[in-house]
């Protein structure tokens, strides 16, 4: 047949004008799911790149469909991972656990070949499964269909909805798809096209396939000349997203995070560069899995990783948390995180290992206090253990995103209580902070904050403190005393022992743990056990036993212990009365030894009242952090852009209540204006900076009151659906850039001018 070697759009042409001729009378062209109406369905996908993974699900799961057959059903399993386990032998702890030449070896059942095609947007695509295969009857209700029960009852497969695989027809010019089913000697083939119609006539054209008096077309094909299982050839491949060999923009970088925990490896044949890899999953790579090709041998440089842990979110069931901590950005990698992920949005959500969905890194600069960890930190968010109706609430069919709601603000509010509850995760963005820290004199400083305060003023802002720094009457009537954020001590590594010889819970022994209805915590504990004394994911098999004594709370779930350290998840539920008190308590067990235990009191108290906007500006503590240009390691850490245009400052509040300004010295406008002074006199050159500096802070403060003010609008919970972070995060950089330009030009016209610093109005 001569379909299966043409591998260009030309081809196919010619071969469908000499089968026309053949058939006159017998071709016709059927929609695509039975319906003329079937683009809303067809083109719901965004990205021809995650259409392709598509169509790999559905190989995987023909492979899947093939050992169930094989094994007939036996032993019962109820998602693909235990499947894979079962009959294929998979770990089931991931593609990591298995040699590189197992997972070769099984990467062979499902393929994607990239052939050159007419150019990089008009690529030939294949795909081709050693699986199950199909008969010419199944194809119309199978792999032509749309939104068929297929797989409804097959808990086993990953696929759902009986839609993915066909968004691949959108920007494809043809789909060639033969099939042949195992012990059948024929083969079941057709071609898939856009039939467009006369628009004076049609609103719309629609997708259809080819048949023979309206049949399949058939071949007969030994198993030697076909194997068994399905093949799946585009032409005319919209490809030009992903025209790079390896790296972010390559369909390699795609299927690896897009297929970011896959149930079986795939094999990837790139004609067009000239090289074959095995794609296991961004998760199996973080997790040292080295194949041939790959850069590494070793594996990526890791700073941290802490392994999987589930944790319960009530009534929606479990999610499971995991990270990574690439070591530090260098002048050859500024952006370690995208290997493996979109660097823009490393939060990765997944079922059945296939990335469904993604959160912006906005979440790990503003909301965990980690901004030097931005280009470094991955987090995984496995949702298999979500209840049903969970899943339908959070996930959209196309599996490219989620739906904003309840649900998706527990679980970010679970990913930022698990990273700012992680000692080192604080202990590397300190470590990468105090390199940039710059020791200014402190009457300066305190001169530089006297004039932030009188242009706040001047701009109608009123200023909650005196120049001195000390609150007025007036503002201590008004403000309730906030207790001090209690500095985290630093970790310290812990010497392991076998036996171990204590544990303890990270609290003050004379100082009760207090809980709020509705609140959860992350309680450190710490002990000079090895890991093997824990298991978190099954607590009857562990020798750690964290549990509550009292009414109220719950123990939610807890950490690995990792290096003598793990965090136990305690829940105070809403329905807590107030008042009830109790102890945390922690045991250790040593075989034919005494056990160790360690506990805390606790008490529910009432929430903390929602603190109103105040309405004079408090003005906190400053700290100014030059970053001298691309070749500053500050510059990769914060993941600045290249483009030297594109950014001019950034601000962030610690959660001591500091605020920190990293400025650009190399911001045009900024560079411009201090070189031409610098030439005339170094002193007013200073003076300039200092301006400068005083005008970012006063700029970063009204931001920062904008945003308080944004948060306390009643509409806020609706802005929130409708947001693109992304969007908003550049949106951000235009605007400071905007400032930093005004304000290059304000500091300038106050040198000109002769205009004093002062210290009061």
């Amino acid at each position: 047949m001569a379909l299966l070697s043409a591998v260009t759009t030309a081809e196919v042409e010619n071969i469908l004008e000499k089968f026309r001729e053949m058939h006159i009378d017998e071709i016709e062209w059927f929609p695509v799911g039975g319906r003329q109406n079937n683009r809303g369905i067809i083109e719901l996908s965004r990205d021809p790149g995650r259409a392709l993974v598509e169509r790999l699900t559905n190989g995987i799961d023909a492979v899947l469909e093939a050992e169930f057959e094989k094994h007939k059903g036996k032993p019962v399993c109820s998602y693909p991972k235990e499947a894979a386990t079962a009959w294929l032998n998979v770990s089931p702890k991931g593609l990591s656990e298995m040699t590189p030449q197992q997972r070769r070896l099984l990467a062979q059942r499902v393929m994607i070949k990239l052939l050159p095609g007419e150019s990089r947007d008009s690529r030939t695509v294949e795909i081709r499964d050693y699986g199950i295969g199909l008969t010419p009857a199944q194809m119309p209700q199978t792999i032509l269909s749309l939104n068929e029960s297929n797989k409804l009852q097959k808990h086993y497969l990953a696929g759902t909805y009986g839609q993915g695989g066909s968004s691949t027809y959108v920007v494809s010019r043809y789909t060639f798809i033969a099939s042949r089913y195992e012990g059948y000697h024929t083969l079941g083939f057709t071609l898939v096209r856009f039939l467009d119609l006369p628009p004076e006539e049609y609103k719309t054209g629609y997708y259809t396939y080819l048949t023979l008096k309206s049949r399949i077309p058939e071949a007969e094909f030994t198993s030697d000349e076909f194997p068994h299982g399905t093949l799946v050839r585009h032409f005319s491949y919209d490809l030009s997203n992903y025209s790079s060999p390896v790296g972010p923009n390559s369909v390699y970088g795609l299927l690896n995070q897009v297929l970011f925990d896959p149930v079986i490896p795939v094999w990837l044949e790139n004609s067009i560069h000239d090289y074959r890899r095995v794609i296991k999953g961004s998760r199996n790579a973080l997790n040292g899995a080295v194949d041939e090709g790959d850069e590494s041998r070793k594996g990526p440089p890791l700073s941290h990783h802490m392994s999987m842990f589930h944790v319960d979110i009530g009534e929606f069931g479990r999610i499971g948390i995991e990270y990574w901590v690439l070591e530090r950005p260098t002048k050859e990698d500024k952006i370690p995180i995208q290997a493996f992920v979109n660097p823009v949005r490393p939060i990765i959500f997944t079922i059945y290992g296939q990335n469904h969905a993604e959160m912006p890194r906005t979440l790990i600069r503003k909301d965990t206090d980690l901004p030097y960890l931005t280009q470094r930190l991955i987090v995984h968010v496995d949702c298999n253990s979500l209840t049903p109706s969970a899943k339908r609430a959070l996930f959209v069919s196309n599996r490219e995103d989620v739906r904003r709601g309840l649900l998706y603000d527990l679980i970010q509010q679970e990913i930022v209580r698990a990273l700012k509850s992680d000692d080192e995760l604080v202990r590397l963005n300190n470590e990468a902070k105090q390199q940039s820290h710059r020791e200014r004199d402190e009457s300066a400083v305190q001169q530089m904050r006297s004039e932030v305060a009188r242009l706040l003023r001047v701009h109608g802002i009123a200023v909650a403190e005196t120049i001195g720094g000390l609150p007025s009457n007036e503002d201590i009537e008004k403000q309730k005393p906030v207790r001090p954020h209690r500095p985290r001590p630093q970790p310290h590594p812990i010497d392991l022992h076998d036996p171990p010889t204590y544990i303890k819970i990270l609290w003050e022994e004379d100082e009760e743990i207090g809980f709020y209805p509705g609140q959860r915590r992350y309680l450190r504990i710490e002990t000079d056990a090895h890991s093997i004394y824990h298991n978190a994911d099954n607590p009857a098999a562990s020798r750690i036993n964290i549990y509550s004594i009292g009414k109220g709370l719950l123990i939610a779930g807890s950490t690995p212990l990792n290096g003598g350290r793990l965090r136990a998840v305690i829940d105070c539920p809403e329905n807590t009365n107030i008042g009830e008190t109790g102890s945390i308590n922690v045991e250790l067990s040593r075989p034919s030894l005494p056990v160790l235990s360690d506990k805390r009191s606790y008490k529910v108290l009432e929430p903390p009242p929602t603190r109103p906007v105040p309405q004079r500006l408090s003005l906190p503590e400053f700290e100014w952090i030059p970053v001298e240009g691309p070749e500053d390691q500050r510059w990769n850490d914060l993941g600045w852009p290249d483009n030297i245009s594109f950014i001019a400052y950034m601000s962030q509040t610690e959660p001591n209540g500091k605020l920190v300004i990293y400025y650009s010295t190399v911001f045009p406008k900024y560079n411009h204006q201090k070189v031409q002074l610098e030439r005339k006199d170094p002193a007013v050159s200073a003076s300039f900076t200092t301006r400068y500096e005083i005008w970012l802070a006063v700029h970063s403060l009204l931001i920062q009151q904008n945003q308080q003010q944004s948060e306390s609008s009643d509409t806020q919970e609706h802005k929130k659906i409708d947001i693109d972070e992304e969007l908003l995060e550049n949106r951000e950089r235009e605007e400071r850039c905007r400032v930093a330009t005004l304000a290059s030009l304000f500091a300038a016209r106050e040198i000109q001018l002769g205009i004093p610093l002062t210290s009061e109005d």
